[in-house]
């Protein structure tokens, strides 16, 4: 075992809402735009409820970039806790143990970063170390697991959390009309999710119930358009390309061959398989990509289902699925995931 995964805590908003409650609010919100009477695409998003941090009409209300950023951090702070101390508690591990944070968001612009801004009312020691990540968006959690690794392999007796927070919602802009807002309203939900992990000489390594074998990164050439975010004068504003789901099928099985190849995995061997559920038509294009069965990405599609797209935070949140599921000792596994760049981050994963 080079890096284990003791636990993952998460947390979402305590009120959640249906898809339909959604597509009603758009229906009159996008009256009269480009995205009038395109409705349908809620129904094929494959959600069915998220939870939010503001109310439906928070969204509508036209608040400018200044007061929904500034809104991000209390409820970011109130999230990040919850799943950062559910992670601790489920690992049996005290926060003074931790040595290293590495946190991830996207959709809040935080400086001094939210890491440090949560040292301040948490017992953390006063020499953590840091890493903020920014920009790598819906690869993020993964990015985040892969970087943890390799820091573990380098400290060995060392024990680290990865935080990631996401709301999405906050980014939202009704007023843009524009189909691509109103994919978002259809995808993304809020929340918040931490992993625990410890390197091969920590106390709580024999704990580990997943390790990480090896990680792979693959950038694909010419592909900055699929997916970011442009910046103006309303804050961020969602890019997401159509092409998207015919660019990973395209790519996904070159970025991923080199990693299993190294361990001669196949792809039916993979349980658990954590991929980012981008979109459903994401998940399809994984599916094929992959030459997966049918039923491969149900943790995905699960999470999907009852949370929306949570960006970087989703990975984190389908892993403490896959913990709640033990699989078979030896088995391997994958965790996988597509953001800006265009790009895929993996882990090769082996139950212990």
């Amino acid at each position: 075992m080079t890096a284990g995964v003791l636990a993952v805590g998460t947390a979402v908003p305590e009120v959640r809402y249906t898809q339909g409650t959604i597509r009603e609010a758009c229906a009159a919100a996008f009256a009269g735009t480009e995205a009038d009477g395109r409705e349908g695409l809620f129904d094929r998003a494959g959600v069915e409820t998220r939870g939010l941090v503001e109310p439906p009409e928070y969204y509508f209300a036209g608040h400018p970039f200044a007061r929904r950023n500034a809104d991000y951090f209390p409820h970011a702070e109130r999230l990040a806790r919850r799943a950062l101390e559910g992670a601790l508690g489920r690992a049996g591990i005290g926060i003074e143990e931790l040595s290293h944070l590495f946190s991830v968001t996207t959709t809040g612009l935080l400086t001094p970063s939210l890491d440090a801004r949560l040292a301040q009312g948490l017992p953390f020691r006063r020499t953590l170390k840091r890493t903020p990540l920014f920009g790598v968006g819906c690869a993020g959690g993964a990015v985040a697991l892969s970087r943890a690794y390799e820091y573990l392999r380098g400290h060995p007796e060392e024990t680290v959390a990865v935080l990631s927070v996401e709301l999405c919602s906050l980014t939202f802009l009704p007023q843009d009309g524009t189909m691509t807002q109103l994919v978002a309203a259809a995808l993304f939900g809020d929340g918040a999710a931490c992993a625990v992990l410890c390197g091969a000489k920590a106390p709580a390594a024999a704990r580990a119930r997943l390790s990480i074998v090896d990680n792979e990164s693959a950038l694909i050439p010419d592909s900055l358009h699929v997916m970011g975010w442009d910046f103006g004068g309303d804050g961020m504003r969602l890019v997401l390309s159509t092409d998207a789901p015919a660019v990973v099928e395209r790519n996904l099985e070159d970025a991923l061959s080199p990693l299993l190849a190294r361990h001669g995995v196949c792809v039916d061997e993979l349980s658990p398989l954590v991929l980012h559920p981008g979109s459903a038509r994401i998940l399809d294009a994984c599916e094929r990509a992959m030459g997966l069965p049918d039923g491969a990405a149900r943790l995905s599609r699960e999470f999907l289902r009852r949370n929306g797209n949570l960006s970087s935070a989703s990975v984190l949140f389908i892993l403490a699925d896959a913990l709640a599921e033990p699989p078979r000792p030896g088995a391997w596994g994958l965790l996988a995931a597509l953001g800006p760049g265009f790009a895929c981050e993996a882990l090769l994963l082996r139950s212990g």
